[in-house]
């Protein structure tokens, strides 16, 4: 790849995000926070479309993507640099929908912690949960089995501003320890139920795979 397709890419990224609000600041703070991702992760490696679903997330969440600052955010499931990719990945973003096999580049790296890492970027304060690694991340976070009832006690009662759950139900590790779809249902409710508990009352549920199995 020559060094001015790789350039363009988080141009073309930048341009695409900036819809998503209208204010001119709101878009200049969009095109701060991905050309920080892009020196410090380098975006060119097949994580555009991970990066467009996680800020529709956000402007689904908040009409002022500037109001994020300092607000607690937890994110379940956050994803870490050892994670496995799954056979194929659904991506619903504001832009379109697509499904990626596993032989699609940079398949593995969307598994990383990109909306702890936008979140950070924008001044908030992000929790990432995960059994994966997350050492050299520079986020808050920690190591919980998920799939144990009761994984997520240690964390307050209505502590978070704001919160999501992502990907779990669909991880080769998880299916893997529960093989049976009655076992994560349970699991599931137990998400839900923590998730009740940990937001708080005026508090903003961004994304929750955990009701949508449910439901």
């Amino acid at each position: 790849m020559s060094s001015t397709t790789k350039n363009n890419k988080p141009d073309q990224l930048i341009a695409r995000l900036g819809t998503l609000w209208k204010d001119q600041q709101e878009q200049i703070l969009v095109a701060r926070t991905v050309q920080a991702l892009d020196t410090r992760y380098n975006l060119s490696g097949g994580v555009e479309d991970i990066i467009k679903q996680m800020f529709g997330r956000l402007a689904n969440s908040f009409a002022v993507l500037s109001d994020i600052q300092d607000k607690k955010i937890l994110d379940i499931a956050c994803g870490s640099n050892t994670s496995k990719a799954p056979a194929s990945l659904y991506i619903n973003t504001p832009f379109g929908e697509k499904r990626i096999g596993r032989a699609s580049k940079g398949f593995t790296a969307q598994f990383e912690p990109w909306f702890c890492r936008i979140l950070l970027e924008l001044d908030a304060n992000p929790v990432g949960i995960d059994f994966g690694d997350l050492d050299r991340e520079f986020f808050a976070h920690y190591r919980a089995d998920l799939g144990r009832i009761g994984a997520l006690d240690f964390l307050p009662d209505r502590s978070f501003d704001a919160l999501q759950d992502s990907r779990l139900f669909g991880s080769p590790e998880f299916t893997a320890q529960f093989p049976d779809q009655a076992d994560r249902l349970k699991i599931a409710q137990e998400i839900k139920s923590q998730e009740q508990r940990l937001l708080k009352t005026d508090g903003i549920m961004i994304h929750s795979d955990a009701d949508a199995l449910l439901r």
